[in-house]
């Protein structure tokens, strides 16, 4: 009873700011200068990004009816979307890094694998040595535990890299 009652405080606070990232943000009109990803059904010209239909860049200026917008890697080339036409529109609010996840993964990858090699690993010994006539160096489970370890050092090194933590704008009324 007691333990239930700690795995559902846990689920319950591991859930908070995962529904706080979620709720969109009345950031109408964007600031000048702000990063941003936009998913629209305009088919323009966006410089690398020719006949997008999502892309991420830098806004240059936003009224009540339109979006002008600067694709990542474009200089002077700009995109000016009417509001109606944005399907979606996040805005860049810092970064995070994805470490606890990439090591998560890679700990279970690496217990598979290490579980399947040592389990498929053996050599041949002579029948008086062994009643099976197979030697098996490492178990499965240890092969297993040693592949999670490595597993997840190489996940948590794959999700340090920091990465944008996306908040989705409320967009006026259409």
């Amino acid at each position: 009873m007691r333990i239930s009652r700690v795995l559902l405080i846990a689920t319950l606070v591991a859930a908070s700011p995962l529904a706080a990232q979620e709720a969109p943000a009345s950031d109408w009109p964007i600031a000048e200068g702000s990063r941003v990803r936009i998913r629209s059904t305009v088919l323009g010209n966006w410089g690398t990004f020719s006949g997008a239909r999502s892309a991420t860049g830098t806004v240059v200026s936003a009224t009540t009816d339109t979006l002008t917008f600067r694709a990542d890697g474009d200089s002077t080339p700009t995109a000016i979307l009417p509001v109606r036409r944005i399907l979606r529109l996040e805005i860049a609010r810092g970064t995070h890094d994805n470490q606890g996840y990439g090591a998560l993964l890679g700990s279970l990858a690496g217990f598979v694998a290490g579980a399947t090699i040592a389990g498929l690993v053996h050599r041949s010994c002579g029948e008086s040595a062994c009643p099976d006539g197979y030697y098996r160096d490492v178990s499965a489970t240890t092969g297993g535990l040693l592949g999670a370890l490595a597993g997840a050092a190489i996940g948590g090194w794959v999700g340090s890299r920091p990465v944008d933590t996306w908040v989705q704008v409320k967009l006026p009324a259409r």
